[in-house]
């Protein structure tokens, strides 16, 4: 790996990182469909990310192995899944509730939410017992390392190599998804790439769940990531029939989240991380978020959309189940609610057994943020 001298560690450099190497998955001859963002993600990881030696390596590794998958797609020939023409996808911030929603719809039998080991790795045997432990071994390596980061705090405790896992693994495969700049100090990346034309991504998308499904029962594909919001007119376009639930919550608590969690991961493999600056980053990314998320949910129309409050998921999980079950047209199941009240119940337990984040870690009040998403606030009653 070439390396050039920025006070910090040595760069990655993309004509090593896409050259395939001895005992390596990626073909020669294979040409990287997503180039232009690697280029751009690279870019700002080595100008803005202040990455440590050790942060280079695992970066490194990341990306090496979305390229490998991106290869051994680019080989596999698989009939299409009749599931994924109507799939749903659950959106909300860190923070928001919406892994707490995923879960709880999970507990229906008439659901598929694929686990984390599953999206980890879309196109991996699992045919036999062998193969099914190994993936989920390595798919608990990575809930174990994201679980370090934020430890003591009350985030990430569906994080679990079994539970339904967020599709952001999927769009990071091609390097145009937002999750990356929350593990990573990449501004300018995340600035270019909130005007990109994501359908491109969202067919790889398609093609890696295409590949999840095929070894999986029956069900509606319930998916979820923070991101998806702002982008619903490209998501749309390789979903037409999708069913979108979006998930609101406090900014105050959904700022916090977000940005403790950006600061939680970067320290790992930054040199640097100002916990303000951090805060100061998402804040200003928040207010263009939930205003992207809106001009494409007009565009998207009312019936492809639900709104749900976090308030109402906690204080009535069984009436916001039959709501969400009724909208994604799933019958209700009363066998089923007793487990969505234990879950939901232990959820909270664990939560106020855990410290959250707080605003004012990230030089934010919880008034200042209130005034900063009046507007926001008042439309969804947060």
């Amino acid at each position: 790996m070439r390396e050039r001298n920025t006070g910090y560690a040595g760069c990655l450099d993309v004509e090593d990182l896409v050259r395939p190497s001895d005992g390596d998955v990626m073909a020669e001859g294979h040409e990287a469909p997503f180039l232009r963002a690697l280029e751009q993600f690279t870019e700002s990881l080595n100008s803005e990310a202040r990455l440590t030696p050790a942060g280079v390596t695992a970066v490194r590794s990341r990306i090496r192995t979305s390229l490998a998958l991106q290869a051994r797609m680019s080989l596999v020939r698989q009939p299409p899944s009749a599931a994924l023409d109507a799939p749903v996808f659950i959106t909300g911030m860190p923070g928001s509730g919406a892994a707490l929603l995923h879960n709880v719809l999970a507990e229906h039998p008439g659901v598929d939410a694929p686990s984390l080991w599953e999206l980890a790795d879309p196109v991996a045997g699992a045919k036999t017992p062998g193969e099914r432990r190994a993936l989920i071994t390595r798919g608990r390596a990575h809930a174990l390392s994201a679980r370090r980061a934020t430890a003591g705090r009350a985030v990430g405790q569906f994080r679990e190599a079994t539970r339904p896992g967020s599709c952001h693994w999927l769009l990071a495969n091609t390097f145009l998804s937002p999750a990356l700049s929350i593990a990573y100090r990449v501004p300018g990346y995340a600035a270019w790439l909130e005007s990109r034309d994501l359908v491109p991504a969202y067919g790889f998308h398609r093609l890696q769940l295409q590949a999840v499904f095929n070894r999986l029962s029956g069900g509606i594909p319930v998916l979820r990531d923070p991101f998806h919001a702002p982008h619903l007119r490209d998501l749309v376009r390789v979903y037409p029939r999708a069913r979108v639930v979006r998930v609101h919550r406090d900014p105050a608590d959904v700022l916090a989240a977000t940005a403790g969690i950006a600061w939680s991961q970067r320290r790992v493999g930054s040199a640097a991380v100002d916990p303000a600056e951090v805060g100061t980053e998402w804040a200003a990314r928040l207010e263009r978020h939930f205003a992207h998320a809106e001009v494409a949910r007009a565009e998207v129309g009312d019936a492809s959309v639900l709104d749900v409050r976090h308030a109402d998921l906690v204080g009535d999980p069984v009436g916001t189940l039959r709501q969400v079950a009724g909208f994604i047209g799933v019958p209700s199941v009363p066998a089923v609610e007793g487990n969505v009240l234990e879950l939901v119940g232990d959820a909270g337990v664990a939560a106020r057994g855990a410290r959250r984040f707080e605003p004012e870690e990230f030089g934010f009040s919880r008034r200042r943020i209130g005034f900063r998403f009046a507007g926001y606030r008042k439309t969804y009653g947060v």
